[in-house]
């Protein structure tokens, strides 16, 4: 039975602590260490644009702001997922749980390196966050936003069972063009073909 392994890394910092493991995988909180690699990421934008919503490289300075906003707010979460065995880290999640709309959570960005894309790593990372807040936030809606121009990010998402539930028109600019994002949305509680022994360590 697959097992996901829930728990609080204690620290100053306000965001989202838990790590959580299951078949070999963890996402666990990005760390000070990890923002090389993820800024390398992030200014490789060719490949990784529909991932970022970024067409130009930032600086490592507005990479590590953009952890810092992470880590002082209470709501965010700014994940690293990591193949267990070897270290090795694959990619980054972020987002965040509504903080009015305590039963809603967002996922504004999954990139996983493209080395290990195609290998269901994605698909197991998404997998591992229904069910994470499903089972400790109690949240019924999740959502994520995708470029319209992103057509295997819009079929990826729909093998998740996301549904489009609506788009907003001319949210982001990439490469000097307008791009609307399609909202798409799905609702934890009608179950999932996963099970989940839980325990906070």
């Amino acid at each position: 039975m697959p097992r996901c392994v829930y728990h609080i890394q204690r620290g100053w910092a306000k965001m989202i602590k838990h790590h959580l493991e299951r078949d070999g995988l963890l996402i666990a909180p990005v760390t000070e260490g990890d923002l090389l690699q993820i800024w390398l990421w992030y200014s490789d934008v060719e490949r990784y644009k529909h991932a970022t919503g970024l067409d130009k490289p930032i600086t490592f300075e507005k990479m590590r702001d953009k952890y810092m906003e992470a880590r002082c707010s209470r709501w965010e979460f700014f994940f690293k997922v990591v193949e267990k065995q070897h270290g090795i880290m694959l990619g980054v999640v972020k987002g965040r749980v509504h903080y009015l709309l305590k039963d809603e959570a967002w996922i504004s960005s999954i990139l996983i390196d493209e080395a290990y894309q195609g290998a269901g790593v994605g698909h197991a990372v998404v997998s591992m966050l229904e069910e994470y807040f499903r089972s400790v936030w109690l949240i019924r809606w999740l959502y994520t936003g995708v470029l319209t121009s992103n057509i295997a990010g819009l079929e990826f998402w729909r093998s998740m069972g996301f549904m489009e539930v609506r788009k907003t028109r001319y949210q982001i600019v990439l490469n000097d063009r307008p791009e609307d994002i399609v909202i798409m949305a799905k609702n934890l509680e009608c179950g999932s073909s996963l099970r989940c022994a839980c325990a906070d360590l």
